[in-house]
């Protein structure tokens, strides 16, 4: 849905307190009323207002706001929830948000006057309607009491965007799919060149190194998807210089410091694959994180596929040949041991073959998407294919990889 077509609402809360009538700043505007909510919709004039509250809140403060507003010709639709005082009212207060907000809605939330956890509750809910009707916070609001008469406009927006940063992270870590955070590096640099961000302010640093490490991490993150080894230890040495200047960066941003520690994990994460020469004993071992990452985050086709070729690259080497050139050579080899292990199953080139034919018919199961006879059970397939793994690394010493 485009910006334009969304429709542009206030959510907030109403309580049961004593309002007094103080001067609130937003955006550098100063607007004088006892309540947050009139002196949002006076300062977004094209938003709707949805107003949460108790039946106490309904009864104390509802028909004064009701006046103001009406007065500056505009309204607020009221939604009556209960207090909260349970498992079952928290679950009511959720769907009753839930109900009241259409699909698509660009919306401004004021957590000012939330009642007990309703200010929890409401950033679950926002998350949540994010996914589930394709809302979009665009700022989260807080309104203080900064001096006598005088409220400020907290802006906690930017902890709303470090959920999304947590998220991304989780993607990564849990499934190896890193497009969603260099998505958000890349959309972070943009809004640090942009005037008139939340604020009003441009932003005090402008962020010049965060793209490029999206960039490669995204492609680093394709390389292992798509198993381009060699480009993915380029990749992994421009992802790592990356990193260091992006923290550099980072650290002249006070909003961005959660992030510095995100990066952390990605340094963590991809350091162990970086390799000068990947077609190298050094660069076995470097591949065999990349297939420790790849079973950890899911990849099964890809960890045994990657697999089967480190046991050519390891011939290869062994026998002294190119393991690029002449990797059908290495493979020639690996298929005499293959048969080799039929007389001699218990000498090193025979359990060498034993292996080969293993990870050759798990690859093939694989690769036929189950569509030959016989194929062998998913949950099955995988606990053979982590069994071959531990053997593949006692053969290529990467025990303790």
């Amino acid at each position: 849905m485009e910006s334009n077509d969304r429709e542009r609402i206030i959510v907030a809360f109403l309580g049961t307190g004593e309002y007094k009538e103080l001067a609130y700043t937003l955006d550098g505007k100063e607007y004088q009323t006892p309540f947050t909510q009139e002196a949002l919709v006076r300062h977004l004039p094209d938003h709707r207002l949805v107003v949460f509250l108790t039946p106490q809140a309904r009864e104390k403060n509802l028909q004064n706001l009701q006046s103001r507003l009406a007065a500056l010709g505009g309204r607020v639709d009221p939604v009556t929830i209960p207090e909260g005082k349970s498992e079952a009212e928290h679950w009511e207060i959720f769907n009753r948000i839930v109900d009241a907000i259409p699909e698509g809605a660009e919306l401004v939330a004021d957590v000012t006057h939330g009642f007990r956890s309703q200010p929890i509750l409401a950033l679950a809910v926002l998350r949540f309607l994010e996914v589930a009707k394709g809302v979009r916070t665009g700022r989260l609001l807080y309104g203080a009491v900064v001096g006598d008469g005088r409220g400020e406009f907290l802006d906690l927006t930017p902890f709303l965007a470090l959920l999304d940063w947590t998220q991304a992270t989780r993607d990564l870590v849990q499934y190896g799919w890193g497009r969603p955070l260099a998505e958000l590096m890349s959309r972070l640099q943009d809004a640090t060149w942009k005037a008139g961000a939340p604020g009003g302010e441009q932003a005090p640093v402008r962020l010049t190194r965060l793209k490029p490490l999206g960039e490669s991490l995204g492609q680093l993150t394709l390389a292992l998807e798509l198993l381009r080894v060699e480009e993915a230890t380029e990749q992994v040495a421009h992802l790592l210089k990356r990193l260091a200047e992006a923290e550099t960066e980072l650290g002249k941003l006070p909003a961005a410091q959660p992030m510095r520690y995100l990066l952390g994990t990605i340094r963590e994460r991809y350091q162990g694959m970086y390799v000068a020469h990947p077609f190298s004993p050094e660069g076995l071992r470097a591949q065999g994180e990349m297939v420790e990452l790849l079973l950890k985050t899911g990849s099964l086709a890809q960890a045994v596929a990657l697999m089967r070729e480190m046991m050519v690259t390891k011939v290869c080497l062994d026998r002294g040949l190119d393991p690029v050139e002449e990797r059908s050579v290495g493979e020639a080899h690996l298929g005499v041991y293959a048969q080799r292990s039929r007389k001699a199953p218990n000498d090193e080139k025979g359990l060498l073959g034993q292996l080969w034919n293993q990870l050759s018919d798990l690859r093939n199961d694989v690769a036929h998407a189950g569509m030959r006879p016989n194929p062998t059970p998913a949950k099955t397939l995988e606990m053979r294919l982590r069994e071959v793994w531990k053997r593949v690394k006692g053969v290529l010493g990467l025990e303790e990889a």
